[in-house]
Formats: C-alpha cells, structure tokens, sequence
C-alpha cells in the first residue's frame, strides 16, 4: 500500500511539474529561444550549415582510425571502413540543442553537439577481410624432436573476426572515439603439447628404408634428403587425420636449407633445387603402405626409382603434387623420419605394435619401347660427345596390397603406377660424326634429333 501511494505521488509531481512547463510557456512566451547557440564540434556554424557540413563530411573522410590488437596498429581512412559523416542527423541536433527553456542568461550560453556518424557495415567488412591474410597465425602442432630428446609444445594460432570486428568500429565511432580494437580470434592447434603423453615412441607400427649415394652428383641429394627426413621427424598424426608431405616440409628452397641436384623435369634429368626430396616421400609411403595407413594422394614418378620397387614410389612437386597419408587408428602415429646412416633415410611409424600384416605385389600390364635423343649443345667442345642419360622402357605396373588383420579378416586393394618411357640422351658438340655412337640398345625403337640433321642416306 506504501509503494502504491509513492508512485501515485510520482506521476502526480511529474504532472504538475509539466503543466507548469506548459503554463510558463504559454504565459511567458520569452522564456522560450529558439536560436540558441550552438557549434558543432568546436566548430562555429556558418549561415549555410548543410553545404558547409557537405564539405566537412568529404574532407573528414580522409581522417585516420586507428585499428589496434594484431601487432603493429593498422591505420585506415574513414572513408576505407565506411565511416562517414550524416549531415542530416547532426543538423537535426543542431536543431533540438537550439531549443532551450530558462532565464535569458541560461539561453545565452552556447552549447557543443558532437558530430554524428554512420558506419557503412559492408564496406567496413570488405576493408577488414582483405586485413584478414596479415592477421591470420597459422597454429603450430606440438611435436617431439627425437633427435634432441625435447617436446616442441604447441602454438596457439590467431584469426580476424571480422564481424566482432565491424561492431567494435561502430561502437567506438558511436562514442566519438578515432581508434578501435581488432576482434582477434585464437585458434588451437590440432595436435596440443597434452596429447603427446598419449604416443608411446618405444612401439613401432611399421618401417622402411632406401639408401642413396654420397658422391657426384649424390652429394646434392644427399643434403636434400636429410633436409626434408628432418622437418618431418617428430611429426605427430592424431586419429583421422591426414598429413600433407608438401605442407610439412615446405617449399624447397635455398633459403630453407636445400640445394642444388638432379631432378626430373619432363624425360631428363635437370639441375634443380631440392632433388632427392622425393626419396624421402617415396620412403614415407612405403612404410605408411605396410603400416596399414590410407594413402589418400600419391603419384608414381615418370620413371622407375632406382632405390624402391615399382609401384612404391611416390613423387612430389611444390604447388603441383602431394602425398596424403590419412591416420585411420584410434590412436596418434608419430613420423619418425631420419639418416641411420650417411647413405641411408629411414622412416618409422611410432605410437602402436602393428595392427595387420601387409604384403605387396606388383605386376607389369604392358611395356612401352623407348628412344634415343640426340641434342646439339653448341657450347660443348667440336665433335665431342657425351651419354647423359640411359634409356628405359615405359612400364605400365598394377599393385596388389594384401591387408590381414589379427581377426582374419582380409582387405586387398590395387592401384597402377605409369612409368613412362625413358630417352636415351647424347649431348653432342657442333661437327660430331653420328656414326661413332653406339647402335640402338634393346628396346629403343627411333632416333629424335634436336639441332641434328640426320645423317645421308
């Protein structure tokens, strides 16, 4: 009953105070001004306030707003976010602040509006999406080095959120502020520093090995090898997940550690940077065949290695060509990937006994003749010439992989790997004599000249 006689009370008080605004008004009409002053940020209006606030708007468009909570403060026009004067809002607060009740000393005094804005939420999306690759800190998986016996724990990635983001601007503009903060996302890495207790490193799921040479032209693969066998090691797969070969050793360059070797471009060999890398995926998909993993992505080389059997081997090109292996087990796979020996790279699966007995077959569909390029290298001495490359029959080869499990029970899958043929290659000198090299070997069945004319007859 109290309380209800208290808000009685209220609203009669507020009804008598508005009657008396009323009476006043109506009684002493100089009470009332309607031409109080008013400046508008500071500023002082000049008599035609709408094009003088036209031209504030596009001159204030220029203006700078500051973003910070990504490293270095990004700064940004207002016109870039979308942030633009509205005339017609402030000239209509302008007007209501002109309106002013009191004694004439109080309509005297002048009163400050604030500028309004609006912010154009599209466009201030489009600005901060293209910001978004500069914010973006892909995470970083935990990891064991084994060679140093250390954990490598995890890193916490970070992410634009643009759509925070836009409503931080807006908020900030709202309250007259030229600087707002970035809505900065974490993104956790997929393999944390906690989920390395679950790998056991003393039980090995499955092995395999390739050997290579140390000497001529070796030399540079032999570094190549090593590079890419060592960003790989320690690499922990987790349970349905799928390792990129590309992405874990990253592009092959000189600023990364490779070097120069011979590679496979097109049917010849070449000098290039990071030949050899493919020894290494070819070793990784082997041991992940017999360790009963799923091979999402692989590729034969063009030509049969000479350090696996047909049908192991598995190419890689930076940007061009990967090698995916999935993790099907219930538990993390850690990669293993190291040199036992000077001419030697070895690959072990870790984190689990085998859990099937896997046994490989190839066979060999149709075989394709080869043949012999000869190619003129004006550079070379007159009349020399040089073997650079033996031929070698193309080879279409079907793989036959047998998985038993403990239960019995018997998975068989195939795939085909084309090898295709091999030129022999002579580089020779301007003048040679054709006739001195040797005939045609066992399934080579032309010669192509590049800069040759054929001999007469």
């Amino acid at each position: 009953m109290r309380a209800s006689r208290a808000i009685i009370a209220c609203v009669s008080a507020s009804l008598v105070a508005a009657s008396a605004a009323a009476l006043v008004i109506a009684t002493r009409p100089e009470l009332v001004s309607r031409r109080r002053p008013v400046t508008v940020d500071g500023r002082v209006l000049p008599a035609d306030e709408g094009a003088w606030l036209d031209g504030l708007r596009a001159r204030l468009g220029d203006e700078s707003i500051v973003a910070f909570g990504a490293g270095s403060p990004r700064h940004f026009t207002r016109r870039e976010l979308g942030v633009e004067l509205d005339v017609a809002a402030t000239m209509d607060r302008v007007a209501r602040a002109r309106v002013a009740f009191g004694a004439p000393w109080t309509r005297a005094r002048a009163v400050d509006v604030p500028l309004t804005y609006r912010v154009d939420r599209a466009r201030a999306s489009a600005t901060l999406d293209a910001l978004s690759p500069e914010v973006w800190k892909a995470p970083r998986n935990a990891r064991l080095d084994l060679t140093r016996h250390v954990r490598v724990d995890d890193v916490t990635g970070e992410s634009l959120d643009v759509a925070a983001s836009v409503e931080a601007l807006a908020r900030a503009v709202d309250g007259g502020a030229d600087s707002f903060d970035l809505a900065i996302t974490r993104v956790r890495a997929e393999v944390t520093s906690d989920s390395l207790a679950r790998v056991d490193v003393t039980k090995v799921l499955a092995t395999f090995e390739t050997t290579f040479t140390t000497w001529g032209t070796g030399a540079g693969r032999a570094v190549n090898i090593a590079n890419a066998a060592g960003k790989l090691d320690g690499l922990l797969l987790g349970p349905g997940e799928t390792l990129s070969f590309n992405e874990a050793v990253g592009e092959r360059t000189l600023a990364r550690g490779f070097t120069y070797a011979p590679e496979i471009v097109g049917d010849e060999l070449e000098t290039g940077v990071g030949g050899g890398t493919c020894q290494v995926a070819s070793t990784l998909h082997a041991a992940a065949l017999f360790g009963a993993m799923d091979i999402v992505d692989r590729r034969s080389h063009g030509r049969p290695s000479s350090y696996t059997k047909l049908g192991l081997d598995a190419t890689v090109a930076w940007g061009k060509v990967d090698l995916r292996i999935k993790n099907p087990l219930s538990h993390p796979v850690m990669i293993h990937a190291y040199l036992p020996k000077p001419t030697a790279v070895r690959v072990e699966l870790l984190g689990g006994e085998p859990v099937a007995k896997v046994e490989y077959k190839y066979g060999i569909n149709r075989s394709d003749d080869f043949f012999r390029r000869i190619t003129l290298k004006p550079y070379l001495k007159p009349g020399s010439i040089t073997k650079h490359q033996r031929g070698s029959r193309g080879l279409a080869v079907v793989s036959f992989v047998t998985t038993t499990y403990a239960d019995g029970r018997a998975v068989e899958r195939s795939y085909t790997s084309d090898y295709r043929p091999v030129p022999e290659v002579f580089w020779v000198g301007p003048g040679f004599d054709e006739s001195t090299i040797p005939e045609l070997p066992e399934g080579a069945a032309r010669v192509e000249r590049r800069g040759v004319e054929a001999p007469p007859g």
